[in-house]
């Protein structure tokens, strides 16, 4: 088969190299995701720190920087989908890895 019809059949190597993170997304995602809604956080600051600590939690499997991966992924994935309801948080960029 080619090189085009195996990517058509969607055949072709999956680009994405960390499958754990990928596979863990959607779920953290759903679990984490009230982390980021105005009126959540405590004197104004956002709940980054519990996001991470709960990502870890529910995927002891990921290793620290994975989990910060999910974390910053959740947290674009939220921008994106909420503009007009993520004026409060830190951009992405400025997130910082968490050590528990």
């Amino acid at each position: 088969m080619s090189e085009q019809l195996e990517q058509a059949a969607g055949l072709a190597d999956e680009r994405r190299r960390n499958q754990r993170s990928r596979a863990a997304f959607d779920s953290a995602f759903v679990m984490i995701e009230p982390f980021f809604v105005p009126g959540q956080g405590w004197g104004g600051q956002s709940l980054e720190l519990l996001a991470h600590d709960t990502v870890r939690q529910n995927f002891p499997e990921l290793s620290g920087e994975e989990v910060h991966a999910v974390v910053v992924a959740a947290h674009r994935v939220y921008i994106e989908r909420n503009p007009q309801r993520s004026d409060h948080l830190p951009r992405p960029s400025e997130l910082r890895r968490v050590t528990l």
